[in-house]
Order: C-alpha cells, then structure tokens, then sequence
C-alpha cells in the first residue's frame, strides 16, 4: 500500500474514533445537564419532575449531577441520589455511595440524611422499602449507627415494613461501633415481629463481641443458633476462635478446634481459616 493511502487511513480511523468520544462525551454532559434542569426547577415534587426526564442515566451523569448540587444544594443532590437508586436500568455501586458521602460531607454532617426523610415526611412522598435501604446504605458507608437506628425507627410512619437485610445493616453498625448492647437488643427484636436472624446476623454478632472481649456472649450464639435448627458454619466458627486466640484464651480456641473435627465437612479446621 502506498504511503500517501496509509496515511489517509490512518487519519480518517482517528477521525472516527475521535467522533465516537466526542458523541459519547456530548450524551453523557447533556444527559447530566437535562437532570440537572429538571431539579432546578422541580416545583415541589423532585421525584415525579425526574420522572420525566428522558435521559440516559448512568455513573458517570450521577457523578455529575452530585458534584454540581454538592455546591449549596445538598438536599437536592441527596434526593436525585435516593431516586436513583431506584431506578430499574441503575443501581448504584460502592463507589458511588462513596462519593455521594464524601461530596456531602455526611460524615460529618449526619443531619443530611435526617433531611431527607423529613422532606419526604412533609411532602407527602410515596416511599417504599428500597428507598430506606439506600438511605441505610449511605449510613453504613459514613459509618452513622445513630442515625441508622432513626431510620429504622422511621420507617412504620411510611407504611415500610423493616426485612432482615434493614436490620442487618443497623446490626452490622452497632457492632463495628462496638455498641454490642444495641446490637444484641436489635437482633432479639427480629424475633419479635416475626423476622429471625440469618448467619450473616450471627457472624457479625459473634466478631462484635469477640471485639470488645465479651466471649461467652459469641459463645453463647453457637447455642442459640442450634436451637433455631441451623448449624454454626466455617465462618462463625473462624470468628469466634479468632476472638478466643487473641485475648490469650487457648484452652477455649483448643475446645473449639476439636468440636470443628468432631463435625466435620465444611466446618473442618484448615490452614486458611485458622
């Protein structure tokens, strides 16, 4: 092939590939832009004027949109976020609840999710179990067990039944806070409106009181995890006896050990849990 034709192809396929970026980046600003309006000018109802919007929604048109109202219109850019977060072609990753706690502060500004709420309260606004999930997701990301524990509490006034994912979220706060007393309250409340702890309650359960050196209390749910008809698995087991090893209790870790090789299977000791 000729120099002066290789040339020609070569700048026409980086013409080509320039278009397809320069379309790609247009879609996303404009899509972003579009949301953005809309918010402006939403006329009471945020979630019913974005509802509206024929747009493209993805990461990065979130991103963008939460970086523009993380300016001075914070409770703007939460609410976009919680609507979002619904939505069925969406769902937002770690990354993004990342961003949206750190763009508005909530850490340390736990009232914003209080905000929120609020807003839906006096607006009237129809809002479903999910939308209280993604709320508790961005308080488990700032780490806001109190504020976590609010928004459990305020969920009956909006007709939303609490699940055990709800509560696990809450657990899960309280424990790394090292509230076990929460925790512990928490996790027998399941059981009184006929939800009933799963083995993700009990890991977390077990590895918060072996945190604050409260062993007999991790112990003790291997024993109420075997009156609910379940098994401990490797996991818990794991747990427990990484609890026990570090405040010096060797006898416990050792009892432990063999009644792992008395049951046998997946709760076999090895190397890598052990």
């Amino acid at each position: 092939m000729a120099l002066s034709s290789i040339s020609r192809f070569l700048s026409l396929s980086i013409r080509r590939k320039d278009h397809k970026f320069s379309t790609l980046l247009f879609t996303t600003v404009s899509s972003a832009e579009n949301y953005y309006t809309h918010l402006q000018k939403n006329g009471g109802n945020i979630e019913k004027t974005l509802a509206t919007v024929r747009a493209k929604l993805d990461s990065s048109c979130v991103n963008d949109v939460l970086h523009r109202c993380s300016i001075n219109q914070s409770l703007l850019g939460l609410r976009f976020f919680m609507w979002t977060g619904l939505q069925s072609d969406y769902r937002h990753s770690p990354y993004m609840y990342s961003t949206a706690c750190k763009l508005f502060k909530i850490n340390r500004n736990p009232r914003a999710i209080i905000n929120v709420i609020e807003a839906y309260r006096i607006e009237g606004c129809l809002v479903n179990v999910k939308t209280f999930k993604v709320v508790l997701n961005l308080c488990r990301e700032a780490k806001l067990a109190d504020e976590a524990f609010w928004v459990l509490r305020k969920m009956p006034e909006f007709n939303c039944r609490a699940d055990i994912m709800v509560y696990n979220v809450v657990i899960r706060l309280f424990c790394e806070k090292g509230d076990m007393d929460m925790a512990d309250n928490l996790n027998k409340e399941m059981g009184l409106i006929d939800l009933y702890p799963d083995m993700v309650t009990y890991v977390m359960m077990i590895k918060g009181f072996c945190n604050v050196g409260r062993l007999e209390d991790g112990c003790g749910l291997f024993k109420v995890i075997r009156l609910h008809g379940c098994s401990p698995n490797a996991v818990a087991y794991s747990t427990l006896l990484d609890g026990v090893c570090r405040f010096g209790d060797l006898e416990r870790a050792l009892e432990f050990l063999g009644e792992k090789e008395r049951e046998g299977g997946v709760c076999s000791p090895n190397f890598i849990r052990l």
